[in-house]
């Protein structure tokens, strides 16, 4: 080991300088017991990295390093005997366990640290560092031997458990951020939609609950005659300057922009592109916004407002500082979703009410009725709808029937088909037989529930139907008309046209009555009329149309005479 002998090397543990006379014979007797050769041989292949630096030397140099020392470090003996360990460290090596060795060599003291070491490839690796004194035959200090072990895969798992845990703490304060941010807004949001006595109240009292969570916010209508979205009810800080117009069709917006809006162009502002994409995607389309100080807008949502095929527009949220996650994204897109329906809510109350409504009559040659009347060789009158069963029927009236067409000959013509289901025939004796049907084709049906139209006529003939519906705002006619061109194939706008009032008497009259008569009483109603139950003789007997009911002639009766004092009230009250 240099030039003292084994005899006068102590091994202690502690700062105790003396040993008893006793115990040093014993040990230099238990010493001597042992063959040098096996004390070599085992610090020589110890697993762990063993070194012994000579502390009566300036900067302690290492008079010994074992072969696992040179497979961690990567440096062989004869290179560091000779230098003070230090040459291992490195710039990420940390000054606290560094100073933490030197206080206990200081103190002729064990210490255990963990270093950040440099191999000699220059990797990095965690060296746990054990190191102790070696005493003398005078209780000085003569050496300081020290174990090195490789403990990367210890502190990296440790490192990854850290980081774990780091990213769950920064999600839990995250989703509590979220929680706080959102809480309240869905349930305002949801009484906006229930209490709301118009469309334009709703819009506001649902984009001012958003706007005061967020940095701000503001509601576009959509103009498809335009296919632009103009911002409205504002509220809060945003960067849409007053007067701006979107436009989200593939002509370039505001400036003469070339870039397509469906896909986002480039050459749009990130307001712009989120709008555009929205409402193409009909997904929440989040854009980053150019926010260089610390008190700028960060990013921008743009909710799209859709409602079956129906757009009404869209909702743009704004944040400082900040961005939207995919639980803010989810959240954001129902409360689209329930803003939407309530805006359809209130577009149908408008055409049920309103006196400015518009009248749209469309040729739709690839509708079921038109294949039907094909098959019956007759021309089909709409005479209403009934709600009394467990889906909605409708009533036609059967315009010069040929001789054949009779009951059994309007089930086997529905028989043949998969898209109507013919629920009775009434009056099939008489001139004009009255057909109650289903079509299981919701298509059309779709398209007037999206837009909040209400079906007034239809003439059905072999080969085309022609239907009449009213909606209660010009854009929403122009939606649907849009509409009904890409899901029929033959359809064809036959007229287009404003009506400034309405007719109280055969329309609003009928549309207030109708809310006070119930499902069976109207369904009773109706198909006593159309079924000429009301002309004598009768077309059709009070069995047959209790029969089409489900009920007995006698509960027929009840829900006939309840509806009739209804409409005699309504008259004369």
């Amino acid at each position: 080991m240099t030039q003292r002998s084994e005899a006068d090397v102590r091994v202690r543990s502690g700062v105790a300088r003396e040993r008893p006379e006793t115990d040093s014979r014993t040990m230099s007797a238990s010493t001597d017991a042992v063959d040098e050769s096996l004390k070599t041989r085992t610090m020589d292949e110890a697993p762990v990295g063993i070194t012994i630096a000579d502390a009566t030397k300036p900067d302690m140099p290492l008079v010994y390093a074992n072969a696992a020392f040179e497979r961690i470090t990567g440096y062989a003996p004869e290179y560091a005997v000779g230098r003070n360990c230090r040459f291992l460290q490195g710039e990420a090596t940390r000054a606290k366990p560094v100073a933490q060795m030197r206080a206990a060599i200081e103190d002729g003291q064990a210490t255990t640290v963990v270093l950040r070491n440099y191999r000699k490839n220059g990797e990095l690796f965690w060296n746990e560092v054990t190191i102790a004194p070696l005493y003398d035959e005078t209780g000085e200090v003569a050496y300081y031997v020290g174990f090195q072990q490789d403990v990367t895969r210890r502190k990296r798992a440790e490192q990854a458990a850290a980081d774990r845990a780091e990213r769950i703490e920064r999600e839990r304060t995250a989703q509590k951020h979220l929680l706080e941010r959102l809480d309240g807004i869905v349930a305002e949001v949801t009484d906006a939609v229930t209490q709301s006595q118009s469309r334009s109240d709703l819009q506001r009292e649902a984009v001012q609950a958003i706007g005061e969570v967020y940095a701000g916010a503001w509601f576009g209508a959509y103009d498809p005659a335009i296919e632009a979205v103009e911002p409205d009810e504002v509220v809060g800080e945003t960067d849409v300057p007053q007067g701006s117009r979107f436009v989200v069709g593939d002509v370039a917006a505001m400036g003469g922009g070339d870039g397509d809006v469906s896909d986002g162009g480039e050459s749009r502002n990130p307001v712009e592109r989120a709008v555009a994409g929205a409402l193409a995607e009909r997904h929440v389309r989040i854009e980053s916004l150019d926010g260089d100080t610390e008190a700028a807008l960060t990013s921008v949502a743009a909710v799209p407002l859709h409602y079956g095929e129906a757009t009404y527009g869209v909702v743009c949220v704004y944040v400082r500082n900040d961005g939207f996650d995919d639980h803010e994204r989810a959240i954001l897109a129902a409360l689209g979703r329930t803003l939407a329906t309530g805006i359809n809510a209130h577009e149908t109350q408008r055409t049920l009410q309103t006196q400015e409504t518009v009248e749209l009559r469309l040729a739709l040659g690839d509708h079921p009725l038109a294949g039907f009347a094909t098959d019956l060789q007759s021309q089909l009158q709409y005479a209403g709808s009934v709600g009394d069963k467990d889906r909605p029927t409708m009533l036609f009236e059967v315009a010069e029937p040929t001789a054949q067409l009779d009951g059994e000959a309007v089930h086997g013509a529905a028989a043949e088909r998969d898209d109507i289901e013919v629920d009775t025939v009434l009056a099939e004796t008489t001139c004009g037989p009255v057909i109650e049907l289903t079509v299981t084709d919701p298509t059309l049906q779709e398209l007037l529930t999206a837009h909040s139209g209400e079906l007034r006529a239809a003439v059905i003939e072999p080969g085309i139907a022609r239907v009449t519906v009213e909606v209660g705002r010009e854009a929403l006619a122009q939606s649907l008309a849009a509409a009904a061109m890409e899901r029929f194939e033959s359809a064809e706008v036959i007229s287009y046209c404003r009506r400034e009032t309405r007719d109280d008497t055969s329309q609003g009259f009928v549309a207030e009555l109708e809310s006070e008569l119930t499902d069976r009483q109207h369904a009773a109603f109706l198909r006593a009329y159309t079924a000429g139950y009301f002309e004598w003789p009768h077309d059709t007997s009070g069995e047959e149309i209790a029969e089409s009911m489900g009920v007995c002639r006698s509960t027929f009766h009840q829900h006939l005479r309840a509806a009739q004092r209804k409409v005699a009230a309504a008259l004369f009250d």
